[in-house]
């Protein structure tokens, strides 16, 4: 056992569930602090909670968390003394509370600063947000006294990292058994950024050191996150419920696989990704995608198509990435389509989404949903087609 400490911002389902296993398992104090004071209570009175990690059918592991501390963030007195002694910090929270969290921390820097003068300290952004880093270090030194900025520059790091582990609701009878189970895929690594660190990056099993951060953020983003989608749309329209069963559907499934080959050339081309390395990621994206114990719905994947057609985002992003490398976006184009035509009426931007059309037809929509740009007509004509094709009886 170790005798190393870390600090996890937010005791929800990565945190809980994927930054202390990691940690737990190689040794590590794990202190979770969380802003909600049920929450918390209910971690100090079970001492305990289970970590499943549930990659298929027939295999399931569960692993026992215990020997943590829990703190509210209204226990700032214990906060600053867990940062002052921490060997590490891991943020797992929403963006929107990066603010709150800068403000939290700071007091138990100072501390650490008077006690541990030289010391550094690296602070792991696990959010799933690109550059989360920048934006986390940004509100960070803005609330630094002037006199400590340069001081922290140097001594604090700012991690990105990559969550790929998926957290999801677990089985209803599970949950009544243990209201604090959290229910994975299993996914074991958290790649980050090597040049984020000013201290030694922790040598534990999982955590994979990256060079190129962006390559990584884009491969993630533009496979998981694109797959998903691809199944959610085009399996909504055949009245799928569960994305295995999307997967399932030859018809759903081909064009997942038809968008996973399209990014999966235009990333090698991009990034230098061998096509090797390429066909080992997608083949473990679509086994990820494939486990009826998640339960993932449809509904859940497909959430918010307006921020899902932007041109930076899952859909329209890999989609202009395959077109600048000369390969049709056929696949993507037709999962973009089938974003365009989602309705869910409890969905604020499925509404939005339906609404631009209805008001301003699907020709400027397309262009201004997905954010398209002069000179890139071609792909609105494809996406155009695709919706045509996927609204006809």
């Amino acid at each position: 056992m170790s005798d190393n400490n870390i600090v996890i911002w937010g005791a929800g389902r990565i945190g809980r569930g994927f930054i202390a296993d990691l940690f737990d398992a190689a040794g590590y104090h794990i202190t979770l602090i969380d802003q909600s004071p049920e929450l918390i209570a209910e971690l100090r009175d079970a001492g305990r909670y289970t970590v499943v990690c549930a990659e298929g059918r027939d295999q399931r592991h569960d692993r026992i968390i215990r020997g943590f501390t829990a703190l509210a963030t209204t226990q700032a007195d214990e906060i600053t003394a867990a940062v002052a002694a921490a060997d590490l910090v891991a943020v797992a929270v929403f963006p929107q509370h990066f603010p709150a969290v800068v403000r939290q921390m700071i007091p138990g820097l100072q501390r650490r600063w008077a006690e541990r003068p030289g010391g550094a300290l690296d602070l792991i952004i696990c959010t799933n947000l690109t550059h989360a880093a920048a934006q986390f270090r940004a509100m960070f030194t803005a609330a630094l006294p002037d006199e400590l900025r340069a001081d922290a520059a140097a001594r604090i790091g700012v991690v990105d990292s990559l969550v790929i582990r998926t957290v999801v609701e677990p089985p209803a009878e599970e949950h009544l058994r243990e209201p604090l189970l959290v229910w994975t895929n299993g996914y074991a690594e958290l790649p980050v950024d090597r040049h984020g660190f000013r201290g030694a990056p922790p040598a534990i099993a999982g955590i994979r050191l990256v060079d190129d951060m962006a390559a990584e953020e884009a491969r993630k983003l533009y496979t998981y996150n694109m797959c998903h989608a691809v199944l959610a749309y085009l399996g909504a329209r055949r009245g799928h419920v569960l994305s295995v069963a999307c997967l399932a559907d030859p018809a759903v499934r081909a064009d997942a696989e038809g968008a996973l080959d399209e990014i999966s050339r235009a990333l090698q081309t991009e990034y230098g990704f061998t096509a090797d390395e390429m066909a080992r990621w997608v083949a473990t994206v679509l086994r990820q995608t494939d486990n009826p114990t998640l339960g993932d719905r449809v509904a859940r994947q497909a959430a918010d198509p307006r921020r899902k057609l932007r041109r930076t985002d899952r859909l329209v992003g890999p989609a202009l990435l395959v077109r600048k490398h000369g390969i049709a976006p056929t696949h993507l184009a037709r999962a973009s389509a089938a974003a365009l035509l989602y309705q869910d009426a409890g969905d604020p931007g499925a509404i939005y989404v339906q609404g631009r059309v209805a008001e301003v037809g699907i020709e400027r929509a397309v262009m201004e949903l997905c954010e398209l740009q002069p000179g890139e007509e071609d792909l609105a004509a494809l996406i155009l087609s695709a919706y045509r094709d996927l609204s006809s009886p």
